[in-house]
């Protein structure tokens, strides 16, 4: 008997016990999906981080007050313009800016639209990797001039005006100093990330020079800087001695904090695969169960067919022939099982990610090594059924009623 033969034999054989085979499939089934669904959320995560760091600026640091101390701060303590040129005197810095923003809001007409207000200058867009898709970003003449000039984002043009041909066009910032009119000189192509649905609250950013906002907050003093660092080997160094030099000026200690967005997200990336790994232990717990299942149900099949593996025997049927015939068979019900639960992990990995905002990513490498681990374990829990199917004596299965 060849493969063929075989394959079209445990299809008779599956297809006449139905029901059976389902429930003798189901443990494959959970644990495959179970690890489809893991795997797509997690290079989802991985992904959606990685395209998170490539959008809010690679070699970016941010150092500003360390809010845990709030406390003991004084005025004197916030970075002034003096701070930022002694800051940008430090080797190895290509960009920096003063951090100064606000939760705010802006209209035109009837339209309001909640967004996060950013002071903005020439090296903003640098440090930030804006991209643009009409006009220009905030000068250094806009910022010379305290201009009404404002950069906003393409959903802004699209809520607001309902087209993208803004530029020139008037809208509104709500201060509480009374409404200011700004002039669109610029649109930036928005895309939703790991930053704007944690820390913006899904709000459109928009860019404003960073002498217009302190002007119109009546600010003097910024609560931090964000540098683009060169060289990353750098970065660390950096973002201590900036730390150092403003604490030795500000005569302070433990009021500057460094945020380092690559730190933080391979500390995310790593608990994602913790968690990733630790699911799939469970699952695989799941698949262990499922192939013992496959064990017993064989072990039965092997029980309800001795008398035709006695006949099988008895006109020639060679041990090596009954043996491929049953592990043919656990093989083919595991991996049905298995390409259901690659159907079901895809549908439920879809599910989360699309609760959790984030792509569903599954590569065709890891759903054949998912298809190949499913006839794996139909073939290793298979064997010790399919070889006391082989090892029984003719006469003694003959003479089975």
């Amino acid at each position: 008997m060849n493969l063929l033969e075989n394959i079209g034999l445990a299809f008779s054989t599956i297809w006449a016990n139905k029901m059976r085979s389902f429930l003798t499939m189901l443990g494959i089934i959970i644990g495959i999906a179970a690890v489809i669904a893991i795997l797509a959320i997690g290079n989802g995560g991985r992904y959606q981080i990685q395209k998170s760091m490539e959008q809010f600026g690679t070699n970016r640091l941010m150092i500003y007050m360390n809010w845990d101390n709030q406390r003991e701060m004084r005025l004197r303590d916030y970075l002034n313009d003096r701070d930022i040129e002694a800051i940008s005197s430090i080797n190895g810095i290509e960009a920096i800016t003063p951090l100064y923003e606000d939760w705010s809001s802006i209209r035109v007409q009837n339209q309001h639209m909640d967004v996060v207000l950013i002071g903005a200058n020439a090296d903003s867009q640098v440090i930030t990797n804006v991209e643009m898709i009409k006009g220009r970003f905030i000068t250094d003449r806009d910022v010379d001039n305290y201009s009404n000039s404002i950069v906003i984002s393409e959903k802004e043009a699209r809520e607001l005006f309902g087209k993208m041909d803004v530029l020139g066009e008037t809208v509104t910032l709500n201060s509480y100093r009374g409404p200011v009119d700004f002039h669109v000189v610029g649109i930036t192509k928005y895309e939703e990330n790991f930053f704007s649905g944690t820390m913006n609250d899904g709000r459109a950013q928009v860019y404003v020079p960073i002498t217009t906002i302190m002007r119109i907050y009546n600010q003097t003093v910024y609560y931090g800087v964000n540098l683009k660092i060169t060289n990353r080997e750098d970065m660390d160094r950096i973002g201590q001695q900036v730390v150092r030099l403003l604490e030795r000026v500000h005569n302070n200690q433990d009021m500057y904090t460094v945020f380092n967005l690559e730190q933080m997200m391979q500390t995310i990336t790593g608990v994602i695969n913790t968690i990733t790994t630790v699911l799939s232990f469970i699952a695989g717990i799941a698949l262990l169960v499922g192939g013992i299942g496959i064990m017993n149900i064989m072990l039965v099949s092997v029980s309800e067919r001795i008398r035709e593996i006695g006949i099988k025997k008895a006109i020639g049927a060679k041990r090596r022939t009954i043996l491929l015939q049953f592990l043919t068979e656990s093989s083919i019900i595991s991996l049905i099982g298995g390409i259901i639960g690659i159907c079901l992990g895809f549908v439920l990995g879809a599910g989360a990610s699309f609760l959790l905002n984030m792509p569903p990513l599954i590569s065709a490498k890891e759903v054949m090594l998912a298809s190949l681990l499913a006839m794996a374990i139909g073939m290793v829990f298979g064997v010790y059924p399919a070889n006391r199917a082989a090892k029984m004596d003719p006469i003694e299965a003959l003479r089975y009623e």
